[in-house]
Formats: structure tokens, C-alpha cells, sequence
């Protein structure tokens, strides 16, 4: 049975004025309106509604969320009070609707049942899938960033189908420059290891010695956000169960930055690699730096997930693939952790 946050009792008053509601507003909101059919006790602004439901998303994946019919109901609504994004509402909530079911196993509960017939009809009879995809690759792409397509991919060493939705990632990890240009438009603090380190402070190098809040910091900044675990492997594998981003192949030190037996480990500059990037067009997504994702390490308490590898690592699978996973505290700065950032596919 769907559990409710008891919707038409709330007395909060409403968001209308463009104000970025919460999501239990926006819950409630969508519960009272368009599920119970009655007037909500306050208002809210639906495309400030949407927003909060993309950057929800943009963080954690839909099928794993049982409560992601509020987000496909509020895009089905949307949908036919909005022409210019009508047809890009419908096919999302066709596809929320989906996984919503899968994820829920719940088939028979009309209010979804009904608007998912609705929106799969109307999808094939005005052919909106096609024509929501040639306006995707059509759109502007994001200078320094590739795009990454809606859909399901193979996660994890096993390969479970997961569906994530369109983003665009960094080519590169954020660079030494990238991150001077930060600190001097924003005052924040030096990452300590460029005085220990100075060789490690290079332009062209990956930024090191950052912790995650560090890399939260550079990413609000920058308008961005850092990639959850099942966005940085869609972007390093693609569509297919590959090992690495170039493939089968095993690493070589013209493929990437690893740890080669009887050198000294050293950091190189990640567009030394760009001839083996992922499918997806993203550089340097093995070996080079780990790099922070918005992913809870979930057994240990204040930890992130580490995705990708690093030049102090061997050439195993274990260390280079794409779907190699390790995990740091929070507040961890060292040498062989940077990062690189995502954006939301803009509306």
C-alpha cells in the first residue's frame, strides 16, 4: 500500500512566489492535486517543482527510488500545460512510470496505470521518442563536457541493468588551473600538498589534495555537481560491459596512468591519453586520479565512493576498470584523489 505524508492535512502556507519548495512540499503538493483531487492547503511553483525533482534525481538513481511516481505524475500534468516541453515531459514520465513499476512491482494501482496507458499512447501515435531524441542531439553541447544519453547501462562488475537519466560529465578531471581560478575568484583555501608537493601543483595536472567538501566547493561554483557512482561508470563504459574505457585491451602505459613495475609512480597530464578515451568521449577514466563521486561508501560512516583508479595503482582490473570502486573519508586530502563534475541535461 502507498504510504502518504497525510497531504491535505498540512498547513504550511505556499511556495508560489518561485521559491524552491522542498520535496516533502513538493510530495504533498502532488498528492492533495492530482492524486486525491482535491486543492492542496498551499500553492507551489511547478517548474521550481521539476527542478527539485531533477537535481534530486541528478544525485540518486531513479530505480531505486519506489516513490518516483511523484516526479512522472508531475511531468505527465506538466505535459499539457506547457507546448514547448510537451513532448520531452511526456517521454520522461513514460519512463518514470516504468521504473516506477519495475521498481514497486505495483501494476494495478489506477492512478499510475491510467496515466501510464495514456502517455504510451500518445507517445506512439504522435511518434514523441524520435522526435525528443533528434532535439536532444541537436542541442548545444556544453563546451569542455560530452553528453551522456538517457537509458539503461550495465553497472557494477556483475552488470546490473541500470537506467539513469541524460547528464553531460567533464572530459577531463578538474585541472590545477581549473581549481587556481576557483580559489582566486572565491578566497578558499590552497590545497595544502602543492607546498609539500610543488611538482603535483602543475596547470595541466589533475587538482589533488581536495577533500570532497573541497570538490562540493569547486562544484557549486562552477554550477555543477560531482557525478554519483552509476553517472562516472555510464560515462567511462558506455552502453556494454567493457573492462575498460578503451575496451578488453589490458593497460599499457600509452592507454593510461598507472603504476608500471620498476618505476617510480608519477602523475602525468591526462591529455596524454585522450586516444583511448570512454565511448562516451570522456578522458582519463582509468588509472590517472580516483576520483570523488556524490555516492555514500555505505559501510563506513562519512565515506564517499572512489570511482577510476590511480597512477599509484597497478595494471588489475581490480585498480583500472571501469567499474573498480573504492572509498575515502569525506574529509581525506592526499595525492591520488581529484575529481571531475556533471551537469544536468538543461531544459
Amino acid at each position: 500500500m502507498i504510504k502518504v505524508n497525510d497531504a491535505v492535512s498540512v498547513t504550511a502556507t505556499g511556495s508560489g512566489s518561485g521559491e524552491r519548495p522542498s520535496m516533502e512540499k513538493v510530495r504533498q503538493y502532488i498528492w492533495a492535486r492530482y492524486i486525491d483531487n482535491v486543492k492542496a492547503r498551499f500553492e507551489i511553483d511547478e517548474e521550481q517543482a521539476l527542478k527539485v525533482f531533477e537535481e534530486h534525481y541528478g544525485k540518486h538513481p531513479l530505480n531505486q527510488d519506489d516513490e518516483c511516481f511523484y516526479y512522472g505524475i508531475l511531468l505527465y500534468e506538466r505535459a499539457f500545460s506547457d507546448d514547448k516541453n510537451r513532448a520531452k515531459y511526456l517521454v520522461k514520465s513514460k519512463e518514470v512510470f516504468d521504473i516506477y513499476r519495475r521498481v514497486s512491482g505495483e501494476t494495478e494501482w489506477d492512478v499510475i496505470e491510467d496515466r501510464f496507458a495514456d502517455v504510451c499512447d500518445i507517445i506512439e501515435r504522435e511518434g514523441l521518442e524520435a522526435k525528443v531524441q533528434a532535439q536532444t542531439k541537436s542541442a548545444l553541447q556544453i563546451e569542455g563536457m560530452v553528453y551522456v544519453p538517457a537509458g539503461t547501462f550495465a553497472f557494477g562488475k556483475e552488470g546490473r541493468p541500470t537506467l539513469l537519466s541524460a547528464f553531460y560529465i567533464d572530459v577531463y578531471p578538474v585541472s590545477n588551473l581549473e581549481y587556481k581560478r576557483f580559489l582566486e575568484e572565491t578566497k578558499y583555501r590552497r590545497p595544502e600538498l602543492w607546498a609539500r608537493s610543488p611538482e603535483l601543483a602543475q596547470d595541466e595536472l589533475p587538482v589533488t589534495g581536495v577533500s570532497w567538501i573541497d570538490a562540493l566547493q569547486f562544484c557549486k561554483w562552477a554550477k555543477k555537481s560531482l557525478p554519483t557512482a552509476e553517472q562516472w561508470e555510464k560515462a567511462a563504459r558506455g552502453n556494454d560491459q567493457r573492462t575498460y574505457p578503451w575496451g578488453e585491451e589490458q593497460p599499457t602505459p600509452d592507454r593510461c596512468n598507472y603504476s608500471v613495475e620498476g618505476t617510480e609512480p608519477r602523475l602525468l597530464p591526462p591529455k596524454k591519453y585522450e586516444k583511448f578515451k570512454s565511448p562516451l568521449g570522456a578522458v582519463a577514466m582509468a588509472g590517472s586520479v580516483w576520483e570523488w563521486t556524490n555516492t555514500s561508501y555505505i559501510d563506513e560512516d562519512g565515506a564517499q565512493v572512489l570511482k577510476g583508479g590511480c597512477y599509484a595503482d597497478p595494471a588489475h582490473p581490480e585498480y583500472l576498470s571501469v567499474w573498480a570502486t573504492n572509498w575515502a573519508s569525506k574529509k581525506e586530502k592526499n595525492e591520488i584523489i581529484g575529481f571531475r563534475c556533471t551537469k544536468p541535461l538543461e531544459s
